[in-house]
């Protein structure tokens, strides 16, 4: 028995070890990719820089006002997730009580899970045009929380789901109303869950592209997402641009997961340790 635990182990570990290599290997090569020159990635690919030459993350700062779209994706996406945020508490909260067509509500809310997101593309498109917000950063935002607000009702309920119901009730027995209730003792606990729900809508904003690219035609709402676009045309392939300015994207996601990686880690797994 104990031989087989230990071949058990000893295979869950190659099989990890190569989930990693496979997951790094794009990573690693994209980096590395970053500090050759353009002509050398066409005729050699999959080479290795001799030096490390900072001259592409030069070119693509000096070339492409980049600090712009940078402060650009940083707006929309906080904008996203102080909304979604905002309307999942209301909505969890509401959740955690009892009343007729409770579940009727929470069916409704979950819908947006099952509808591929290309759907929305067309409504959305309409909608920003009509409210006049064609271009301009705002409306970039409110697009984004409006895909994003599923994803988010649903880790924000899913954590409040396995708050004990007595800490609400006494509360409310001590005399705190049902907003100083949720203030002062829902939201307090809930910080794991809520920090997982803003890790995911800012991951999935910050690498968004297709309703970026359609609502948007100038530099001043350029995401970050769609300058990189902008260095792979018709005319001009410019890997090496493109992938410097992949590199520059790419590392604020890296930061935020890394520093609240036990956040998201309790947030995910309440569900499976309740009661």
């Amino acid at each position: 028995m104990k031989n087989r635990l230990t071949f058990a182990r000893g295979m869950m570990n190659v099989f990890l070890w190569l989930v990693l290599i496979v997951m790094l290997l794009p990573f690693l090569w994209l980096i590395l990719s970053s500090f050759r020159p353009n002509m050398d990635l066409f005729s050699e690919p999959f080479g290795i820089p001799d030096t490390l030459n900072f001259n592409n993350y030069v070119a693509v700062l000096e070339s492409h006002p980049m600090f712009l779209y940078l402060f650009n994706t940083f707006f929309v996406t906080i904008i996203a997730i102080v909304v979604d945020v905002a309307f999942a508490v209301g909505a969890s909260y509401g959740l955690m009580r009892h009343f007729r067509g409770k579940g009727m509500v929470a069916f409704v809310l979950s819908i947006g899970l099952f509808i591929p997101t290309n759907a929305f593309l067309v409504p959305y498109y309409i909608m920003i045009n009509k409210m006049g917000l064609y271009d301009q950063l705002m409306g970039i935002a409110l697009v984004y929380a409006g895909v994003n607000l599923p994803i988010t009702v649903m880790v924000v309920r899913g954590y409040m789901a396995t708050l004990p119901t007595e800490v609400v009730e006494s509360a409310q027995i001590d005399g705190a109303n049902s907003l100083q209730t949720l203030v002062r003792i829902v939201l307090p606990i809930s910080v794991p869950g809520l920090v997982t729900a803003c890790v995911f809508v800012f991951i999935h904003c910050w690498n968004e592209l297709l309703f970026a690219n359609i609502l948007n035609q100038s530099d001043s709402s350029r995401t970050l997402q769609v300058a990189i676009r902008s260095f792979l045309t018709t005319f001009e392939a410019n890997y090496a641009y493109a992938f410097a300015a992949m590199v520059l994207a790419i590392l604020p996601t890296i930061v935020v997961y890394a520093l609240l990686t036990n956040q998201i880690i309790s947030g995910m797994t309440a569900g499976a340790v309740k009661g």
